[in-house]
This record gives C-alpha cells, structure tokens and sequence, in this order.
C-alpha cells in the first residue's frame, strides 16, 4: 500500500541557517510517526512546510500518492492535513463550539414564513387596537390590515432580497438593479413623476450595491444548535470528552489540547501533526492524551507525534525519525532501540540520563516564605497559607498538578503578582510586594515559566535580552550611554559559554527555537552572582541535551553554595534534582520530604490531595 504521505529531499533555508538539508520520510495510514531531535534540528521547520506556513526551497511533498503543492493552511486542511500547535490557537473568550467552528461555520437563515406572519399579525393587532380605542370603527380594521400588510410584505422583501445574498455580487448586484429600476420606472409612471425616473434608478442602481454586504451580515446567522451536535457527535467518536457549550478559557490546559484536536477532526483531517503535544501535560492528561491517540489509530487515522521525550516515543510511536542539524541522521522502531540509542541519534554524542549529583550541604536559609496568600487573575484564591524555606546549598522541589498554585507562588516570589497576606523574606529582608528590581537585586535569578511571555523580548536581538535584569549597570551602560562593546563581548561569552545555536548574536530571540530561547534565559541568570535561583519548568520543551545541560547547570549552583526553589509539572526532575520536595495542592503545602525518602507513588498521592502520614513527611 502507498503511503499517504511522502516529502522527498525537502530543503529550506533561512539567512545564515540550513533548516532543512534534503529531508525525505513517510508515513503510513493508521500509523504513529515520531519525530525526535534537538531544539534546532529542523522539526517544526519542517511541519511548518507540511502545514504551508513555509514554502520549501526544494524537493516535494506528495499525499496518497499524487504529488500536491501547499501554498497556505487552507490547502492544507482541503488535503486532509491538520496540526495542533504547541501554543495553542484558541480564543479563551469563545466557547469550545466557537472556536472549533470558526471558520467554517455552520449558518441558518434567520427569516422563515411563520416569522413574518407573526410580525404582520403583531402590526396589524396594534393598529386595530389603536384604531378602536381612538373610535375609529371600520377604519381601524382597514387601518390593521394595510397596516400588516405592509409590514409583512417589508419583511418579505427583506427576506426575499436576504436569500439572493446566497448569489456571488456579481450576479446580485445587476439582479437587484435591474428589478429595482423597473420597479421604480413603474412607480413613476403610476405616480406621474417621469422626471424622477433617472434619480429613482440611480438610487435602485446605489441600494443593489449598498445592500449586498448588509443583508448578508444580517441573513447569516451561526447555527449554534447544528454546531454543538456535529462536535458531541465528534466527541462520542473519537473519545474526545468536552462540553460545547463550555467557555475555552475556564477549562484545564489538557481538555484544551482536546478542543484543538476536535478542531482538525471537524475539518475531516486523516493527517494530524502534534508539535510537542504534551509539553503543557500533567502526567494524567499525558496518559488522557496517548489513550485518544490510540482511538485516532484505531479508525485509521495518521499521527506525526513531535517530542522530546524519549520515554513519550518509545511508548507511543510506531516508527521513529530522528533529526539533527536538519538532516534525517536515522530511522527505527521502539523494539528495536533504546532511550540511550535514541538520545545519542539526537545529539551525536553519549547523553547522561541519570543527573549527577551528589549529597547536599545546607547552609543558612535564603528564601522564607510564611502564610503567604493570594488570589490568581480570576479572583480565586490561588495561594491559601503557603509555608517553606530554602536554604543555601540546597535544591527545594515543588510537586504538583498544574494550576495548584505554582504559577502565583513563583510570581509573588519575584514581584510580579500580589499577594493578598503573609509575607516572605530573602537573606533576611522583608521584600513582600516588593517591586522586581528590588528583588533581582538581593541576588534573585529567575527563569520563568512562560520564556516567551515572561523571560524575553521576542523582537529584540539576543544581545539586548542577554542585559535585560542588569540594562543600567556597569558594564552595560554608562550614565545614559550604552556601552555595545562589552554588551557584544559579553553577549558573545555567554552564547558560547551556555552553547546557544545562533549565527549572530543580532538574531531577534523571536527566531530561535524554543531551546534556544530558554538557554539565552539560562545564560543571562546564571552568569551574574546570585544567591536564589527560582527556576519555574525549566526545561519544558527541550530536547534531552538541553535537559542535560540545564539539571547540570542547576546542581553546579547548588554546589556552589545558592539556593534553588525548583517548580516543575515533571515528577522525574523533581525527584532527580531536589533534596527536599514540596507538594503543593490546592494553594496548600501538603507536606515536605526528604527526596531520598519518599516514593513516586507517595508524592502522586499527595499530588491528588491524599492526606499525608505523620511519620513520612518531615520539614527541615
């Protein structure tokens, strides 16, 4: 059987980067293809030309067999193509219907027979009551029934020149003019007003057009009910459990990933790319997630699955390519490799799996945190009490499902969120509600959980993201001035020093993959002296090298004496990093361990809300 889909020596460039060097691979039907690499190694480039968001600079993509060109996602998606994003494309104010269905919504016309007799009757009725309270008599019957019958045959002309809408204006436009005309050229003469009848069709002429645009705003209206039954329908099929009627910005991220996925389902996609599907993923939604691929293989559809995690591929994927430096550099299957193999593919060289790290040696506390309270960016409460410490030489992870509190714990420790009570102190100074810079300057790194949104100016180059915490100090910047010099020099250090894949130090951060990115943040807070290193996902979305590199660079710091808070949705790095753990749960610290003496299954139940036993958590 041919594949249903084949790229053949597909090459795209960038100024100064090879994204793509002559990449071919296919994919069956009702088949899982993974795609694995580095951050850089080509894979977004390349699903992005799948997509038609690129155009490639050479070879050819072929789907069941006919070679096809894909100018735009509209072609796309006529192809049987749909792809889920990484940063998903929803609209949280819409509902899940609305965002499912915009752009293809399903319409009704919104005027009907039965409507316009009920608004001539409703006329008519007004006009007769009007007419006999006033004592009129048999005229407020008259009155009534011209009354209603004039409105009834406006709306019917309303409703008759709404349907025509359903034409191209072109064919519209000399329709309705040339009625129109006659009409009023009759009207004229009726009426004995010949010289009126060049102005009265100019104006049946001027309406035609005018009225084009209006009435097909007005004659189309969203069919909500008929959207609401083809999703739950979509829904039952595939295992894809959601509420249409429910607003996209109130669900979890896990049930919005499922919104996305209905998305190309709707649009009746046999070809779904996944671009890092799980990066945003609690461990269950992961499972949730692998569960409804598995349905989508089942009935025969075909899924390229993009991660970088290793333990991902080799559970879920039929077939493996791996990609680096963008070159397809091997192909395999799960039985017939390993992590190990694979991540030594990715990377060309051996890749520790198992962090390094040895025994701790705390010294005195950095960051003490009492009943510290807030509320999220809904008004509820997101924080309700929290107690910890961290104190130097130490990692301190905190476990928890996403949205348990760690997004605002982490902001209020660097003042970006307010809190509503408690109060927490760094080195001994009080600084709740202090303001960023205040906190940054007590020698406070943070890498947030959102690079994008929190850690980098995409326009800006990465030299200029590489000063952003320290801008108006020396070396950077002398009174006014800035001194570009050492900003190159230093910019040039640390992308070498942290191994950021760039041609220039002058590329916009927007350009890097999400890797790279996150090493520029790296780079910029771990190259200045610090005492407190607040690390939020630190190594969401990278590749098995960059994970490396970032859990070396983090326990180098421990080592060296700084205090770590550590906040991560994955279980396998807090446990591998930390030498306490914290589980947060409900705005709640439910308990801190000693890392070495608690279970993975342990932390999960207390991640669900189990009520900890006395003799398994101890603070300190």
């Amino acid at each position: 059987m041919a594949p249903i889909l084949s790229m053949r020596n597909v090459t795209k460039r960038f100024p100064g980067v090879l994204a793509n060097d002559r990449v071919s691979f296919t994919l069956n039907q009702g088949e899982v293809l993974a795609f694995l690499g580095e951050n850089g190694a080509g894979k977004s480039t390349l699903m992005n030309i799948l997509y038609g968001l690129y155009a490639p600079d050479e070879g050819e993509v072929a789907v069941r067999g006919q070679p096809v060109q894909i100018h735009d996602p509209n072609d796309a998606i006529g192809l049987g193509i749909g792809m889920v994003h990484q940063h998903f494309q929803l609209v949280p104010v819409f509902t899940v219907a609305e965002n499912i269905v915009m752009g293809t919504e399903p319409t009704r016309f919104p005027f009907s027979w039965k409507t316009m007799g009920l608004v001539g009757g409703v006329t008519a009725a007004i006009f007769l009551i009007g007419g006999l309270i006033t004592g009129i008599g048999m005229q407020a019957v008259w009155a009534g029934l011209i009354g209603g019958a004039a409105v009834a045959g406006l709306y019917g002309l309303v409703s008759l020149l709404s349907y025509l809408t359903r034409w191209k204006f072109l064919v519209y436009w000399p329709v309705v003019a040339v009625a129109g005309a006659i009409l009023v050229s009759v009207l004229a003469l009726y009426l004995k007003a010949q010289d009126r009848i060049p102005l009265l069709i100019f104006l049946a002429i001027l309406f035609a057009a005018a009225s084009y645009p209006a009435l097909k705003v007005i004659s189309t209206a969203l069919d909500r009910r008929t959207a609401s039954r083809r999703i739950r329908a979509l829904s039952d099929q595939y295992g894809l459990s959601v509420d249409p009627d429910a607003l996209v910005g109130t669900l979890p991220v896990g049930i919005q990933q499922r919104v996305e996925i209905l998305k190309t389902l709707y649009r009746q996609a046999e070809i779904l790319i996944l671009d890092e599907p799980t990066a945003v993923l609690t461990p269950q939604e992961t499972d949730e997630l692998f569960e409804i691929m598995h349905s989508l293989e089942a009935q025969g559809k075909s899924i390229i699955f993009i991660s970088h995690k290793l333990k991902e591929v080799m559970t879920i994927a039929d077939r493996v390519v791996v990609l680096r430096n963008g070159r397809v550099v091997g192909e395999t299957t799960p039985a017939e490799s390993s992590e190990e193999q694979l991540a030594e593919m990715m990377v060309g060289r051996e890749v520790v799996l198992v962090v390094d790290k040895g025994p701790a040696s705390p010294g005195e506390v950095v960051l003490e945190v009492s009943g510290l309270t807030a509320i999220d960016r809904r008004q509820q409460p997101a924080l309700r009490g929290v107690d910890l410490f961290v104190r130097a030489g130490e990692v301190l992870g905190v476990a928890g499902v996403q949205g348990n509190g760690q997004t605002e714990l982490v902001e209020v420790l660097t003042g970006l969120h307010t809190a509503t009570g408690g109060s927490f102190r760094i080195m001994g100074h009080d600084v709740t509600n202090a303001p960023p810079r205040q906190v940054t300057e007590l020698g406070v790194a943070h890498i947030p959980e959102d690079r994008q949104r929190d850690g980098l100016i995409m326009p800006f180059p990465i030299y200029d993201n590489l000063r952003l915490v320290t801008y108006y100090q020396e070396p950077f910047a002398q009174g006014p001035t800035v001194r570009f010099d050492d900003l190159y020099d230093y910019a040039d250090k640390v992308v070498k020093e942290f191994d950021v894949r760039t041609p220039s130090i002058a590329l916009p951060a927007q350009n890097l993959s999400g890797g790279n990115q996150q090493k520029v943040i790296v780079g910029r807070e771990l190259s200045r002296p610090i005492k407190l290193l607040i690390a939020a996902q630190p190594t969401r979305g990278l590749d098995v090298g960059s994970i490396e590199y970032i859990h070396r660079r983090l326990v180098q710091k421990r080592d060296e004496g700084c205090a770590v808070l550590l906040v991560s949705a994955e279980l396998d790095e807090i446990m591998a990093l930390s030498d306490r753990i914290a589980v947060i749960y409900g705005g709640h610290i439910v308990g801190t361990m000693d890392a070495d003496k608690v279970t993975r299954e342990e932390l999960g139940l207390l991640m669900a809300g189990a009520k900890p036993q006395e003799e398994e958590v101890t603070v300190g």
